[in-house]
């Protein structure tokens, strides 16, 4: 069946999306596992986090710690299926038919996209089926840290970043002030997804290549303890998290949170999806 007949009847999943389950037992995922699920051609691959409590935040010893960074503890009582690597264009270009991306390329992530954009996106890939949705700010942190309590997903110093990021090193051109003159990613702008190492549960790039959009509105403030948050119910801002190929490596930290309007949109930000099961 071709992908404009798939196109016409969007609610026939059993046509139009293909699923795998890889190296892993369905009644019981460990972190990590992987699932796939293919649309309109398009492969989605999903990584495995398990329910569990860390610490969000920043501590107050983090020297590059701001105060809307707030240490406190989140327990997550389900777990979910985060995608693998940020969206791409060519699974953007398979879902939307269009691509607003500044820097082209069917293996490197959208950017120059709204919060409004990513939602219709989500919204568009339900209509075959499949539940996406944008992660909240806590599964975000949840599965960029997978299982550690460091800075980043690999430690606690920046010097082996250029081996799990695509940021503002020596290979980018753009001359930043606080530009890393020592080390090389390879990339001056943008990068192919997964072309970095991942972190323990297999997922790419949540450190550097763009910042990802969040389903959450912004909020400045945390309870000491929190379980399945969702952020405030409206808000003049959007987060987004892990910083960009234009980023210094402060800007990668697994807790550092970036605001924008939900209308901004430009080279460096784009985003990921959760797989919300519906059972």
């Amino acid at each position: 069946m071709n992908a404009f007949f798939c196109r016409m009847i969007p609610g026939m999943f059993c046509f139009c999306v293909g699923l795998s389950l890889a190296g892993m037992a369905a009644e019981s995922p460990k972190p990590g596992d992987r699932m796939t699920k293919t649309i309109l051609g398009v492969e989605f691959a999903f990584r495995w986090c398990p329910p569990g409590t860390f610490w969000m935040g920043a501590p107050e010893d983090d020297e590059e710690r701001w105060e809307r960074e707030g240490y406190h503890q989140v327990t997550l009582t389900q777990g979910f299926w985060m995608m693998e690597n940020e969206v791409t264009q060519a699974q953007w270009k398979a879902i939307m038919e269009e691509n607003p991306s500044y820097f082209q390329g069917d293996d490197l992530p959208v950017e120059n996209v709204t919060w409004f954009a990513c939602q219709k996106f989500c919204r568009r890939v339900q209509d075959y089926g499949v539940p996406l949705v944008l992660p909240t700010e806590a599964q975000w942190e949840y599965a960029c840290r997978a299982g550690t309590t460091t800075t980043y997903s690999f430690g606690d110093t920046d010097v082996e970043m250029f081996r799990y990021a695509n940021y503002c090193d020596r290979s980018n051109t753009n001359e930043r002030p606080w530009q890393d003159p020592v080390h090389n990613d390879g990339f001056d702008k943008t990068a192919p997804v997964r072309s970095f190492q991942p972190n323990r549960w297999g997922l790419y790039d949540m450190h550097g290549n763009v910042f990802e959009w969040v389903a959450d509105y912004y909020t400045p403030d945390f309870a000491e303890e929190e379980t399945d948050p969702t952020g405030p119910q409206s808000s003049g801002n959007g987060v987004n998290r892990g910083g960009a190929w234009f980023s210094p490596a402060a800007s990668l930290r697994a807790a550092n949170r970036a605001i924008s309007a939900h209308f901004f949109r430009n080279y460096g930000l784009g985003f990921r999806c959760v797989y919300k099961d519906p059972n």
